[in-house]
């Protein structure tokens, strides 16, 4: 009876063992397809000189939700992985809105942006930071809101958590660390108030140049 016991232990300590080893090569494997998506993403894809083609691959493939009218320009950088998040986009564009050359948009903690924003050349969008006291260097997610209208000049950077309110202007090389309300025009290192913007916004971005 205990030689019968000892070898069904031996046989359910094998059964797990087995598991576990392909537990471990499906999360190994599902690590090398998200790697290589976005390797193909942001090393081919954001190069293919045809925005109807970049889409497609955004919408499809990471799950990328882009507006009527909206542009995203050659040489984004897209952190995303494959597909929807239980159902809902990292990252949402809406419509009539530009993001412009060498953009980095990352959708790790959610990034969504309005109608009609204009995104300007060099601009980061982080949701992602790690805790730097943390003993594990833990990481931090925080989504970034961008508003209808918004203008964010070029090579600002604005840093997880942040909500850039409706018509809101940041100035070109400022970094966000807070949010900044509607109508708000911000600059600086770290951004602060500078101003405020007209509330009688009617335009539409009809921005589409070739191969572009």
């Amino acid at each position: 009876m205990e030689a019968q016991q000892q070898r069904q232990l031996s046989s359910a300590r094998s059964l797990l063992q087995i598991r576990w080893a392909a537990t471990g090569w499906n999360k190994a494997i599902k690590s090398f397809l998200v790697q290589l998506v976005r390797y193909l993403t942001n090393n081919v894809i954001a190069h293919v000189p045809s925005a109807g083609a970049r889409h497609q691959w955004y919408r499809h493939v990471n799950g990328v939700e882009i507006g009527a009218g909206s542009l995203v320009m050659l040489g984004a950088y897209l952190y995303v992985g494959v597909g929807r998040r239980r159902g809902q986009p990292s990252i949402t564009i809406g419509k009539h809105t530009i993001i412009n050359r060498q953009c980095w948009l990352d959708g790790r903690g959610g990034l969504r942006i309005g109608d009609n924003v204009s995104i300007s050349p060099g601009v980061w969008l982080l949701t992602d930071e790690h805790d730097m006291n943390d003993p594990f260097f833990a990481e931090r997610l925080g989504p970034i809101e961008v508003g209808d209208y918004a203008w964010l000049g070029s090579r600002a950077m604005v840093l997880p958590g942040v909500k850039i309110g409706k018509g809101a202007v940041v100035a070109a090389g400022a970094v966000v660390t807070k949010d900044v309300g509607p109508y708000q025009v911000v600059g600086g290192v770290p951004a602060r108030p500078l101003g405020t913007r007209s509330t009688d916004l009617r335009y539409e971005i009809h921005f589409r140049p070739t191969l572009e």
